[in-house]
């Protein structure tokens, strides 16, 4: 099987001071800035349990060639992004392999008989997304998902940039 990864991610404290230096400093961007809460995000599950509380964190992604770059800043928990913030601050969170939906049960059972469970789970529009408990083994969390179609951008930065 041929994998296809998509995404390189960073957890950090400030998605604005982020972006700023990532485009000023290595011309990378421009950024499409949203922002998730329940009011987003739904079938939201971490450690298994639908989290019914807010949770709250902003994500900006541009694309770098075949890869989009993707800086989260969590703002309020229950999520992974903030566990890993508190635990190692800013950083490498994850990598993301885009999966068929129709290959997904079975890439999700592969990993599960490798005794890898899955963390964090959710859908955005038309995007579901798995992180897989590989920190231990990777020095990482590892994503899966479908890659699907979500919503236009709240913001842009810089704001006058046409889309990454």
């Amino acid at each position: 099987m041929t994998r296809k990864y998509k995404q390189i991610a960073l957890v950090v404290r400030d998605v604005d001071k982020a972006m700023k230096h990532y485009w000023e400093i290595l011309g990378i961007g421009p950024w499409d800035v949203r922002h998730f809460t329940p009011a987003t995000v739904r079938d939201f599950y971490v450690h298994g349990q639908p989290v019914t509380e807010g949770f709250d964190f902003i994500c900006a992604v541009t694309w770098v060639g075949e890869v989009e770059l993707e800086l989260i800043q969590p703002i309020k928990g229950p999520n992974i992004y903030w566990k890993f913030l508190e635990e190692h601050g800013e950083g490498l969170h994850h990598i993301k392999e885009i999966v068929a939906d129709e290959d997904m049960p079975a890439v999700l059972q592969e990993f599960k008989e490798k005794g890898i469970e899955v963390l964090q789970t959710g859908w955005i529009d038309n995007d579901v997304h798995y992180y897989l408990d590989t920190e231990a083994l990777l020095n990482m969390v590892y994503e899966i998902g479908n890659g699907g179609k979500i919503g236009a951008p709240e913001r842009r930065y810089p704001p006058d940039a046409n889309p990454a």
